[in-house]
C-alpha cells in the first residue's frame, strides 16, 4: 500500500466536511418537524481538537483492535497458530475454492444474524491467514472477511445492532416483519458476492499462467575450451566451440514461508517458544470456538430482540444473592452488564483473558505471554488507528446536539422533493447518512421522527428500515468514514484506490438488486 494512503483518503474526506460546514446551513428535527439555522462552520481549532475528541470517545473500538493483535501474537508464540493454519490450509490445498465460499458465507451469515461486527473481527485472522496460504491475494481475503461481514450487516435479518434499533424507533413490535425479503436480500447479496471474488480469482490465476507462458526465451554462449597442450610437432590448434543452451525464465508459486501475512494474522518478531513436541490445537480450538459463541450471546440483546428474558433473570439471581444480607456473588465479582447488554469494553475484557488462558495452556511463560502480547499489539496499531478515526465525522455532529448539523439540512431537503414515501429518496437519504454516522443505530435514531411524522401509514415502517438499512450498508462498503472498512484495508494492506477500482462493478449490482428488491415490496403492500 503506498504509504498514508488511506490517511490522504480520510484527510481530504474530512475537509471536504470542513468546507460544507462553512456552505450549508445546519438544521434539526424536534419531534419529526424540522427547523434551520445558521451555519455550524468548523473553526481552526476544531481541526485540532476534533481528532482529540475522537480518540477520546471511540477509543474503545482501537484498543479491541490492539487486543485483538495481541490474541494472535501470544498465539503465534505457542507455535498453535501457524500448526492451525497449515492444518487447514492441507486440507483445503485442493479445494480452494470451498474454502473462499465457507468464509464468505459463515461472516455473511453471522453478520446478517447477530448484528455484532466486532466480535467477529476476532475471527478475521485465522480465515484470511488460511485464505493467503492457499494462495489467494489479499483483496480478495479482505472481501471475503471484512467485505462479507458489511454484506452480511446490508442484509441484516435478525442483528440487534441494525434491527433492533429500526424496530424500536420505529415502532415495530415484530423482528419478522419483512424477515423473507431480508433473506432474499441476503442470498442474492452473498451469491453475487461469491460470484464476483471467484471471478477476480480467476482471472488472477489466468494472468499468472499468461505472463508465465510469455517469459521470454534467453540464449546463453557458453564456451568450452579444452585444456591447452604443449606446442608440439603436428599438433592441432585447440578448438573453441559455442554451445547454444536455452533457458527459460519460470515463474513459480510463492512459499507459504514468503506469502505476506495480514498485520496482525503474525507478528514477525514474536519469538515462537520451543517445545519438544507439537502440542494439539484442540485446546485453542475449543476455548475459542467457546469464547466466540459466549461473545455472540453477551452481546445480543434477547430481551429487545425476541422478549427472552432468561439472561436478565440469571443477573438477578446473581446480583441479589446474600449470605446474611451480604451481597457475595455481586461484590466477588463486581461491576457488570447481563448478558444481552455486552458491548466493547466486555468484549475487550474476555478477550484478554482469554489471551493469557491461552498462554497459560500452552504453557508459556507469563514474562513471554506479555512480550508476545506487545509484538501482536504494536502490529495492530495501524489498523485500530483507522478504526478510532473513522468516527470523526460523527464527532464532529454528536459535539453540538443543540446546534443541528448540516446533514439534517440535505435530508429534510431531499425528503420533500416528494410527498409520500419513496425508495429514491430515502434511499439516497441513507446512503448520506453513512458519510456521517457509521453506526446504523445513531442514523436511525436520528431521521426516524423525520420518517414517522411524514409517513403516518404504519405499514410502510418495516419497509422504511429495509431501505434504510440497505443503503447505509452500500455506504459502509464505500465510504471512508466506515470504520471496519477503513481498519479492514490497513489490516490487510490494500489502498483505498486498489478497493474502489477492485468493488465498484459489485456495488452497482447491490445497488440495483437492493432497488428492485425494495421496490417490488412497495408494489405488493
Amino acid at each position: 500500500m503506498k504509504k498514508n494512503n488511506l490517511l490522504k483518503v480520510l484527510t481530504i474526506s474530512f475537509l471536504i466536511f470542513v468546507v460544507l460546514s462553512w456552505i450549508i446551513p445546519a438544521g434539526m428535527y424536534a419531534n419529526g418537524t424540522f427547523s434551520s439555522s445558521e451555519t455550524a462552520p468548523i473553526g481552526l481549532l476544531d481541526l485540532a481538537s476534533m481528532p482529540i475528541s475522537t480518540f477520546t470517545n471511540f477509543c474503545g473500538y482501537g484498543i479491541l483492535i490492539l487486543i485483538i493483535g495481541g490474541f494472535y501474537g501470544v498465539l503465534e508464540a505457542t507455535g498453535v497458530f501457524k500448526s492451525m493454519v497449515s492444518k487447514l490450509s492441507h486440507s483445503f490445498d485442493k479445494k480452494k475454492k470451498t474454502f473462499m465460499v465457507m468464509t464468505i458465507i459463515v461472516f455473511a451469515l453471522l453478520s446478517s444474524l447477530t448484528g455484532s461486527s466486532y466480535v467477529l473481527l476476532i475471527l478475521v485472522p485465522l480465515f484470511a491467514a488460511v485464505l493467503l496460504e492457499l494462495g489467494y491475494d489479499k483483496i480478495s481475503s479482505f472481501t471475503a472477511t471484512i467485505g462479507s461481514i458489511l454484506v452480511g450487516s446490508m442484509a441484516s435479518t435478525y442483528g440487534f445492532n441494525v434491527n433492533g434499533y429500526i424496530n424500536y424507533y420505529m415502532g415495530i413490535n415484530d423482528m419478522n416483519n419483512q424477515i423473507v425479503t431480508k433473506i432474499i436480500l441476503l442470498v442474492l447479496l452473498t451469491l453475487l458476492l461469491i460470484f464476483f471474488v471467484l471471478r477476480h480469482t480467476k482471472k488472477v490465476e489466468a494472468k499468472a499462467k499468461t505472463v508465465e507462458k510469455k517469459e521470454p526465451v534467453k540464449v546463453v554462449e557458453t564456451k568450452t575450451t579444452k585444456p591447452e597442450k604443449k606446442k608440439t610437432k603436428g599438433a592441432t590448434k585447440t578448438s573453441s566451440t559455442k554451445k547454444k543452451t536455452t533457458a527459460r525464465k519460470t515463474t513459480t508459486r510463492k512459499t507459504n514461508s514468503k506469502r505476506k501475512t495480514a498485520n496482525f494474522a503474525k507478528a514477525d518478531d514474536v519469538k515462537v517458544i520451543p517445545n519438544k513436541k507439537e502440542k494439539s490445537v484442540w485446546p485453542f480450538v475449543i476455548v475459542f470456538t467457546l469464547m466466540i459463541i459466549f461473545l455472540l450471546v453477551a452481546c445480543y440483546n434477547w430481551r429487545y430482540s425476541i422478549n427472552v428474558s432468561l439472561f436478565e433473570e440469571m443477573y438477578e439471581s446473581i446480583t441479589t444473592f446474600t449470605i446474611q444480607d451480604y451481597p457475595i456473588f455481586n461484590n466477588l465479582i463486581g461491576t457488570f452488564n447481563p448478558l444481552g447488554y455486552w458491548a466493547v469494553n466486555e468484549v475487550c475484557m474476555v478477550l484478554l483473558i482469554i489471551t493469557f488462558l491461552i498462554g497459560w495452556v500452552y504453557s508459556v511463560k507469563l514474562n513471554d505471554i506479555v512480550d508476545a502480547f506487545g509484538q501482536g499489539a504494536k502490529k495492530a496499531l495501524k489498523p485500530a488507528f483507522y478504526v478510532v478515526m473513522a468516527n470523526l465525522f460523527m464527532t464532529v455532529l454528536l459535539s453540538n446536539p443543540d446546534t443541528g448539523s448540516m446533514y439534517f439540512t440535505i435530508s429534510n431537503y431531499i425528503l420533500e422533493m416528494t410527498e409520500d414515501f419513496n425508495v429514491f429518496t430515502a434511499g439516497i437519504v441513507s446512503f448520506i447518512g453513512g458519510f456521517f454516522f457509521n453506526d446504523m443505530p445513531y442514523l436511525i435514531s436520528s431521521l426516524s421522527s423525520a420518517f414517522t411524522t411524514k409517513i403516518t401509514d404504519s405499514t410502510l415502517y418495516p419497509l422504511i428500515g429495509l431501505v434504510m438499512q440497505s443503503f447505509h450498508g452500500l455506504a459502509m462498503l464505500l465510504l471512508p468514514s466506515s470504520a471496519i472498512l477503513l481498519g479492514g484495508l490497513a489490516y490487510f494492506d490494500v489502498s483505498y484506490k486498489e478497493w474502489f477500482k477492485y468493488i465498484w462493478k459489485y456495488l452497482v449490482q447491490i445497488l440495483v438488486v437492493a432497488l428492485i428488491v425494495c421496490v417490488i415490496v412497495v408494489l405488493f403492500i
